[in-house]
């Protein structure tokens, strides 16, 4: 199966460290690998991080994983960010080396942070040293040093968490954010495979009724929306980074027939398939 998402890092890359303005990426999903960081350092964009907008602008950090749908909606002429992309074999310890039992409840809550002067000051220089370190030749060196720095990061930014003074997430909210989590991870890896509510119930344990009402209360939206959204924001990445037949991209996506696709993309978007190609284009 193809995979057209917009990634920062090269192929065959394990880690990317640099600056981006994201431009290339408009209009498609992007590929976050194992984790993406992102510090704003000019300019305004909106993001969409699990179907959520978010305003990006300069003193934002954004922090999210392999399992999160990420694209940008909107990108300013200006806007520029400081990144790091890890692969997840260089992000996997990190990731499950983290001891709060709140932080990944905050951290998929609100991705996006707004650092105060002090903290920015420290986030650019952990990123210099990540720059520093990626242009590092000996790769056995270089990626056990880029793990390392990348899970102080995390540690450092569990400290603060357990310092918030908000609430922590306890009981049911703690179980709510897992299924949803758990839902977009299913999501992420089967929406070209199938569109069918029933079958992300049945993988979560949970009936669909309760995935509706799940759903509802923590994004305000129906499972069915949230499968369309992921499954439209798929065709146009295919779209805008392929010059794949609607034929062939019905094939892949697993829809009956082109035809098919052409009227479920209509209908989600105003647009036909061949309209929606030549507007991207246009840009």
């Amino acid at each position: 199966m193809t995979n057209v998402r917009y990634s920062l890092c090269g192929p065959d890359k394990r880690s990317s460290v640099g600056i981006t303005d994201l431009k290339k990426s408009h209009g498609s999903l992007i590929d976050t690998s194992g984790c993406v960081l992102l510090l704003v350092t000019s300019g305004y964009a909106v993001c969409s991080i699990n179907f959520k907008r978010y305003a990006l602008r300069r003193g934002c950090m954004a922090l999210f994983f392999y399992d999160e749908v990420f694209r940008m909606e909107k990108i300013s002429g200006t806007f520029s960010a400081r990144f790091v992309s890890l692969s997840y074999d260089l992000a996997e310890e990190a990731i499950l080396d983290v001891p709060s039992p709140h932080f990944w409840d905050i951290v998929y809550g609100f991705p996006v942070y707004r650092a105060t002067p002090a903290e920015w000051t420290l986030l650019n220089g952990w990123w210099e040293h990540m720059e520093w370190m990626e242009n590092i030749t000996e790769a056995n060196y270089r990626d056990a040093m880029l793990k390392t720095h990348f899970h102080s990061l995390l540690l450092a930014l569990d400290s603060q968490i357990a310092r918030m003074t908000l609430l922590p997430l306890q009981g049911d909210v703690n179980r709510q954010w897992k299924l949803v989590t758990d839902f977009f991870k299913l999501l992420n890896k089967h929406c070209k495979e199938t569109r069918d509510v029933q079958f992300y119930a049945d993988r979560l344990c949970i009936t669909p009724s309760y995935l509706y009402k799940l759903c509802q209360k923590v994004l305000q939206a129906s499972p069915k929306e949230l499968i369309d959204k992921e499954t439209v924001s798929e065709i146009k990445t295919y779209l805008s980074n392929t010059d794949l037949t609607v034929k062939k991209i019905a094939e892949e996506m697993h829809f009956e027939d082109d035809s098919y696709l052409c009227r479920y993309f209509r209908r989600q978007t105003g647009m036909s398939p061949v309209d929606y190609r030549n507007s991207v284009e246009n840009l």
